[in-house]
């Protein structure tokens, strides 16, 4: 990609003159993130000397994600159950995923070390601690479907919430440290360094708080951990085209990073991975999302007009359709036998985890406070922050009444409820097609809705808004920076949301939480990689 936007254009150089000191190691890392710090404590415990910049201060360190780390073939997932993966079929369905254009030998590199890459992560973890992180679904009901529309999902991610996922961060940071790795907290990675006569990176200039530049001269490489650019709203405009076309104002930037570790590599001349790039949100929408999860119950949109096939795949490829829908509301429409229903999801992010007692008690209190002021929408506060409503009724025409302004809508809903209804009777979705199984009559009351706003003028929550940004710069197997020649440029290392060549176009996910232990597990790889080189 050529330097056709404003953010590519590398700034000017940072004079020799106001540089006040050198640092040298055998790595540099840019990052201390769950990719940054893998890559450090691997490279460590290579026997490498290991430099980490990362620009936020220690004791306030903002790490990423919610403790979910979805993985296969790990020893705590056999201890806890869960059954092992085919390494083929995994890769396979990702390929699928991504319409191939992953890296299929990174993916394969992820699949094989990931499992192993968790065991190594929670080391520093209590036993206690170890045992009480929850596998999420697990035991799986016989309920749970092996693949939706060719799509297939696993169960077993460990969900050990934020808390315990930063203290297992900050335990990787330690030993590290203790192998001899030094982090620099509070300094911005600013310029990489390039020696002009092979092309090869050899390091990076920071600046401390302070104002100060400071050199760090990386003997055998640098890496990019500093995640992605989701607040940095002209890349977001610039690079998730299909989203910036369906987003017509309003903010749709994220809660990640500024990008600058990107940038640096496009600035030291490597290549971006083509667009439209990938991010969790933006270009979807869909209803019930916390609630009942990804379940795929009939949904509606502001008319009462069924539009979709509900289970496409997983719940994100299923709710494509949503972000072009008439602006309002989207309506997930269930009934009381919601309950059995749930027990026939597949696991991926938003899945609602029926062996999770905290959740299923959530949906039972809403259910019942929805039902205590039918007629009414009740306010449900999601994980995520949003408040979106739940509505109840012992009628469908009572229902219909709460939902739809217009006689003409409401007639719309009660025709598409019948006609889902018909068709979930004959066992076919000869609309949509959707699977079989998740073909639920809509028939026993109370009846319920839950909604979500699809506004193009305003994302939010699980509607246009996005989270994170998740491609990058180009790289290799080994995750080598590719250049604009198209090949990888000396010394320039990128991983985590820093790096592409992982999930295609969209953020499709075979178990909740893979992106950190995709950050994990790579950036270990790349670490260990970096520390053989000669």
């Amino acid at each position: 990609m050529g330097k056709k936007f404003d953010w590519m254009q590398a700034p000017e150089q940072i004079p020799e003159s106001l540089i006040k000191k050198t640092e040298e190691a055998d790595i540099v890392i840019i990052g201390a993130g769950h990719a940054g710090t893998s890559a450090a404590r691997a490279a460590a415990e290579a026997g490498a000397s290991a430099i980490v910049l990362e620009q936020q201060e220690e004791g306030h360190q903002r790490i990423l994600g919610i403790g979910e780390i979805g993985h296969i073939n790990s020893k705590w997932q056999a201890k806890h159950g869960v059954a092992p993966v085919d390494i083929d079929i995994f890769v396979n369905d990702w390929q699928l995923r991504t319409n191939n254009r992953s890296d299929v030998r990174l993916v394969r590199k992820y699949a094989e070390n990931c499992g192993d890459c968790f065991d190594w992560f929670i080391e520093p973890l209590t036993e206690e601690e170890k045992d009480g992180i929850h596998a999420m679904l697990t035991p799986p009901s016989p309920n749970m479907p092996e693949e939706a529309n060719g799509i297939r999902a696993w169960n077993g991610t460990p969900n050990m919430g934020i808390k315990l996922q930063n203290k297992a961060v900050k335990g990787n940071q330690q030993i590290a440290k203790d192998l001899g790795a030094r982090f620099f907290f509070g300094i911005k990675a600013c310029e990489l360094i390039k020696d002009d006569a092979n092309r090869a990176v050899i390091g990076v200039i920071g600046q401390n708080a302070e104002g100060n530049y400071i050199r760090f001269l990386a003997s055998k490489g640098v890496l990019l951990a500093a995640g992605d650019y989701s607040r940095n709203e002209a890349m977001c405009h610039d690079l998730l085209a299909e989203a910036d076309d369906l987003i017509d104002e309003g903010d749709m930037t994220g809660h990640g990073w500024d990008g600058l570790g990107i940038r640096m590599g496009i600035w030291a001349g490597g290549r971006l991975e083509p667009r439209s790039h990938a991010a969790m949100g933006g270009n979807y929408s869909f209803p019930g999302f916390d609630l009942i999860g990804s379940m795929p119950t009939l949904r509606v949109n502001k008319h009462g007009k069924r539009y979709s096939n509900e289970g496409f795949g997983n719940h994100v490829l299923a709710a494509l359709a949503g972000a072009k829908q008439p602006n309002g509301m989207l309506y997930g429409i269930f009934d009381s036998d919601i309950r059995e229903q749930l027990t026939y999801q597949v696991n991926n992010n938003g899945v609602f985890d029926y062996t999770d007692v905290r959740r299923v008690k959530d949906l039972e209190d809403t259910l019942a406070a929805a039902y205590a002021q039918k007629g009414t929408p009740y306010m449900h506060r999601y994980v995520d922050g949003g408040i979106r409503p739940v509505y109840a009724a012992d009628t469908l025409e009572e229902l219909a009444a709460q939902l739809f302004e217009t006689e003409e809508d409401r007639q719309n809903f009660l025709e598409e409820v019948e006609r889902y209804n018909a068709l979930c009777r004959k066992g076919k979705d000869t609309d949509f097609g959707k699977e079989s199984f998740w073909m639920f009559p809509i028939e026993r009351a109370p009846f319920y809705a839950s909604g979500v706003v699809k506004d193009s003028h305003k994302p939010g929550g699980q509607s246009l808004k996005i989270l994170v940004t998740v491609s990058g710069l180009m790289i290799n197997e080994n995750q080598q920076v590719i250049g604009e020649d198209y090949e990888p440029i000396p010394g320039l290392f990128a991983t985590g949301n820093s790096s592409g060549c992982r999930f295609g176009l969209e953020y499709s996910t075979s178990v909740a939480g893979q992106s950190i232990s995709m950050a994990q597990t790579l950036g270990r790889e790349a670490g260990k990689f970096i520390a053989g080189l000669k």
